[in-house]
């Protein structure tokens, strides 16, 4: 039964754009009006994963006591335990708290792992703090410090001339463009953009900057 209803609200659903597969029994997207970006439970799916791991632990249960062993073991985890501490660092510079989050799972996902700052003072201060990334998505438009000054601030140091710079914004104007690049971003993304390039791109500008 249902316990709560709130509302009806009329939803465009966005298949989620990755290298990784959706958790069992999501089948996609939405984002909101005001930024959330919420998913979409397939319920068909959910139901069906339900089952199938019902009747897998009544077989381990009724199985050998090696079969239930080798079965607690995760397919993922890695041969080589050094391979746990491989990941890039990737700082995502966005004062939308949805953003981080959605940015933060999708990178994770790819096996990156992300520091988050809440806007583009932020970000420079955890840079010249110490912080070693291997790069940085940055928003445009953010209080206290912008994208534009996050480039200024950074590209114009020595030591950070080849720390990829990727802008992600809503502003696809070409005059925009133009001044990111202009600033030393090393690509620019208009929102909505493609996860699965961002992806690439993101991979092409580390393995460029490490040469």
């Amino acid at each position: 039964p249902v316990d709560r209803f709130w509302n009806e609200q009329e939803v465009a659903i966005r298949p989620v754009m990755s290298p990784m597969p959706l958790p069992t029994g999501f089948s996609g997207a939405t984002v909101l009006g005001d930024g959330r970006v919420i998913p979409l439970v397939g319920l068909a799916q959910l139901i069906r994963f339900a089952a199938e791991q019902r009747d897998a632990c009544a077989t381990q249960f009724a199985g050998p006591a090696q079969s239930s062993v080798t079965k607690i073991i995760p397919a993922s985890t890695p041969a080589n335990p050094s391979d746990v501490f491989a990941r890039q660092v990737v700082l995502v510079i966005d004062d939308s708290v949805h953003v981080r989050r959605y940015l933060t799972l999708t990178l994770e996902r790819a096996g990156y792992e992300v520091v988050p700052a809440k806007d583009g003072r932020e970000g420079v201060d955890k840079l010249l703090g110490g912080l070693r990334v291997a790069a940085v998505l940055c928003d445009v438009e953010m209080p206290r410090l912008d994208g534009y000054g996050v480039l200024d601030e950074i590209k114009g140091r020595p030591e950070f001339a080849k720390l990829p710079i990727t802008m992600l914004t809503s502003r696809n104007s070409d005059k925009h463009r133009k001044l990111a690049l202009k600033l030393g971003a090393s690509a620019y993304f208009s929102k909505p953009y493609n996860d699965q390039a961002l992806l690439k791109t993101l991979e092409e500008l580390i393995q460029i900057s490490t040469r």
